[in-house]
């Protein structure tokens, strides 16, 4: 999943050569996701997958934000893909946002489950749902801002600022990402990196929340591990 041209070669005109290359090292692959009339991904419904169990908050049962068909994303992804080609995976969070607000810590008012495709099973009478969207997956390299280059990339700020503004109208950030880069101002979770970021939709009920992103460790992340993901959101 390469970067578009354009955007490469306005790096390697602005930026010093190893400048250059640190920042475009820092690229990393992604699936956009679209509203559509019919798509194997979706924001919220209901799970058609196997048995499990519904995960809660202080009781409560969580809301299903979103599931990602795993088959569509390891042939979109390829290798960057690090989880199993089969089945779905399942992102659940506290929709009444009661888990305490950790800031860059993030928050546990969320969990992630791979399910396998099965028939469906009975599912809890007390979940709660919100309407169906399916969603439409497109491959896109992403980049960080010039916020979230950190020390990787030795270059001023003003220098990094004016190549954002003119190399991100080249790299679309969709409503909802797979994998990529921080899209959205919410928080940004220390030691981690995203591993879903959504936006409300119609059907949602946040409030003045904007966003939610679910983040994971690189090593959890290379190593398939969903336990630990912490949650973040932004306010309007």
């Amino acid at each position: 999943m390469n970067l578009p041209a354009e955007v490469r070669a306005i790096v390697r005109t602005r930026l010093a050569p190893e400048t250059a290359n640190a920042y475009l090292d820092m690229a990393r692959p992604s699936l956009g996701y679209t509203p559509a009339d019919e798509g194997w991904s979706a924001f919220g419904g209901d799970p058609s997958v196997a048995a499990f169990a519904w995960p809660a908050y202080q009781g409560t049962p969580m809301l299903m934000l979103a599931q990602i068909d795993c088959t569509e994303a390891a042939e979109l992804l390829g290798d960057a893909w690090p989880f199993s080609a089969e089945g779905r995976l399942l992102f659940f969070h506290d929709e009444d946002f009661t888990a305490p607000y950790a800031g860059t810590d993030g928050d546990d008012g969320c969990r992630v489950l791979h399910v396998a495709n099965a028939p469906v099973a009975p599912l809890p009478p007390r979940r709660r749902t919100i309407p169906p969207l399916p969603l439409h997956p497109v491959p896109l390299a992403a980049l960080p801002s010039w916020e979230h280059t950190g020390t990787a990339v030795d270059a001023d700020t003003v220098e990094m600022i004016d190549l954002w503004e003119d190399i991100s109208p080249l790299l679309p950030a969709p409503r909802h990402r797979l994998l990529g880069h921080p899209d959205k101002q919410g928080p940004h979770v220390t030691g981690h990196r995203p591993l879903l970021q959504v936006e409300a939709e119609e059907g949602t009920r946040w409030g003045e929340v904007v966003s939610v992103t679910f983040w994971i460790t690189d090593p959890d992340l290379r190593a398939g591990i969903l336990t630990n993901v912490r949650r973040s959101y932004e306010t309007a």
